[in-house]
């Protein structure tokens, strides 16, 4: 379920919303409807922004980067679980209808099949090409990469309160460590949040420390098996070095893949989130 890490990418510097009438043309750099929108806000209690795209459509999409945030002193909600007073480089939401024939069960179901996290492409603006976004994932016993490795998470483990962990091989940057919590548990809402537990490294400079990399699922049922899916990431400032800077786009493509994931859609669907 991971979804960011490290990438030489574009700078993205408007509010991207993706909806099926931009399809049609891949987003770049300057491209896309930029408006001013109101900033991302996830599902808790109002109404989330971007709002949900329809069903079968790419999601919406909306990415800022810190001039952006600091410009509308954006701060996260506090359903979030992040701190109010963080400040991030980068926030990404997506949001979208998903079909889940097995409601809640279901989707903390494809949450908890770390050993199937091989599978998950994402568009590598560096490479311009689809590629994966993890070399190996397994399930641990603990917090850390020598705990014992186990089998996947079944959805009667991931209890409101729990705290999961697995490990990551990411294609980018290597070895990770993550915790996946559950925040909320119940048979119309579901919440998770992730964060990296152990430092991420590159040409041997830590570029993230541990908590820097957050993201947050909101998973809320609309009507029958029709499931509201919100994803919302971010880059902290405090916890990532200046070479963190500059990675909206894959940041951006990182969070699609996981949407694509959870949805059981293909993550290599034309277009990604950013060229």
């Amino acid at each position: 379920m991971r979804i960011r890490c490290c990438e030489k990418t574009v700078r993205l510097r408007r509010l991207y919303w993706l909806r099926a009438a931009a399809l049609c043309t891949p987003l770049a750099m300057g491209t896309g409807f930029a408006v001013a929108t109101p900033l991302p806000t996830p599902p808790c209690g109002t109404s989330p922004v971007p709002a949900y795209a329809s069903l079968g459509v790419q999601p919406a999409i909306a990415i800022l980067d810190a001039e952006e945030l600091d410009a509308n002193a954006w701060r996260p909600s506090s359903c979030t679980g992040w701190p109010a007073s963080s400040r991030s480089r980068v926030v990404v939401a997506i949001a979208g209808l998903v079909r889940a024939a097995g409601g809640g069960e279901t989707l903390l179901a494809r949450a908890g099949a770390i050993s199937s996290l091989h599978t998950m492409r994402y568009w590598s603006t560096t490479d311009q090409q689809w590629r994966p976004l993890f070399l190996d994932a397994a399930a641990l016993a603990g917090p850390s990469e020598g705990e014992q490795r186990r089998g996947d998470f079944r959805p009667s483990e991931l209890m409101a309160g729990r705290t999961a962990y697995f490990w990551a091989n990411d294609s980018r940057s290597g070895s990770v460590v993550y915790g996946m919590r559950v925040l909320e548990r119940s048979p119309q809402r579901i919440v998770l949040g992730e964060e990296n537990v152990s430092p991420v490294r590159a040409l041997g400079l830590t570029v993230f420390r541990p908590t820097a990399l957050q993201t947050v699922v909101f998973a809320q049922r609309q009507t029958n098996d029709v499931w509201g899916l919100y994803i919302l990431a971010r880059i902290d400032r405090q916890a990532s070095s200046f070479v963190a800077s500059g990675h909206e786009a894959s940041t951006a493509n990182r969070a699609l893949a996981l949407f694509r994931y959870l949805a059981d859609i293909p993550t290599d669907a034309e277009p990604p989130a950013a060229r």
